[in-house]
């Protein structure tokens, strides 16, 4: 049995999603254009645990609201019942997974801490500019590193994590998708994009996952997101994230978008830009 072969045996044995999300997702499937706000809300205040997180996140820097958001029914009413679903999916998930990032060679903490600036980055650029795909984007950006997760719990299993590692640091850490194929036959990305599939998130976002490395491919319903993942996925790449070189493709990739018809404001986003980015963009 190849490597491939046992990863997706490996998802088989993922955690499964908390009762209360599996039961919200199977509602909300079922009811299609019939979803009823108070039934959304019942099945959530059913869960004192889900209920107080999903008010934590709605109140975190994420989203960016001026008024603290005290009730299910507010937050059902400002971010639409689809992104609440991939919200609590997403959060579901991530506190799922022990994480250990050793095969890649990365500090869990610092890992963690750019996983968050990935999130407050995209509200922070977005929120202005398009509050709705900001909303619908906070859940994927907030899985977009799982691939990596998993990756690694499967690499330590199968007891090849040194040599994985080995591997990167030959490489100087640069082509990381070459050497997860080399490895597990698939890179993390397209490997999240099969994840958002199987946990039946909505599929505009897998979508546009499954175009963060061609968003110029994307349709025309998915293209704009496909291009704020990629740029994202660009700033804070594990390892060069900001780097001179991944700022200025972040950048050709916003002109590139602006240049096909996406309505990007380029000025707004320099000015959201990090510090450190900001500092490496090559001046005329």
């Amino acid at each position: 049995m190849d490597m491939n072969e046992l990863l997706l045996q490996s998802v088989e044995t993922l955690p499964p999603l908390p009762d209360t999300v599996i039961k919200l997702r199977r509602y909300i499937d079922e009811a299609g254009a019939e979803i009823r706000t108070e039934k959304v809300a019942e099945i959530i205040s059913g869960d004192p645990l889900l209920m107080a997180k999903l008010l934590q996140l709605v109140n975190s820097p994420f989203y960016g609201f001026k008024s603290e958001i005290t009730t299910i029914t507010q937050v059902i009413t400002l971010l639409g019942i689809g992104n609440i679903k991939n919200m609590i999916l997403a959060n579901s998930i991530k506190d799922n997974f022990k994480i250990d990032l050793s095969p890649y060679g990365l500090n869990t903490q610092e890992f963690l801490n750019s996983c968050n600036e990935e999130v407050n980055f995209i509200t922070n650029w977005l929120n202005e500019e398009d509050k709705k795909l900001s909303y619908s984007l906070v859940p994927c950006v907030m899985l977009l590193r799982l691939g990596m997760v998993i990756f690694s719990h499967f690499l330590i299993q199968n007891h090849k994590d040194k040599e994985f590692l080995a591997r990167l640091k030959e490489m100087k850490f640069t082509n990381i998708s070459m050497i997860e194929n080399e490895f597990v036959g698939v890179d993390s990305l397209a490997f999240l994009g099969f994840l958002l599939h199987r946990w039946n998130f909505d599929e505009s976002l897998i979508e546009s996952v499954c175009f963060i490395n061609s968003p110029h491919a994307a349709s025309d319903s998915v293209k704009k997101s496909a291009y704020a993942l990629s740029i994202t996925d660009h700033l804070f790449a594990p390892y060069h994230g900001s780097s001179p070189f991944n700022v200025e493709a972040a950048l050709a990739l916003m002109q590139e978008a602006i240049n096909s018809g996406v309505s990007f404001d380029l000025d707004s986003f320099v000015a959201k830009l990090p510090e450190r980015a900001r500092k490496n963009i090559k001046k005329d």
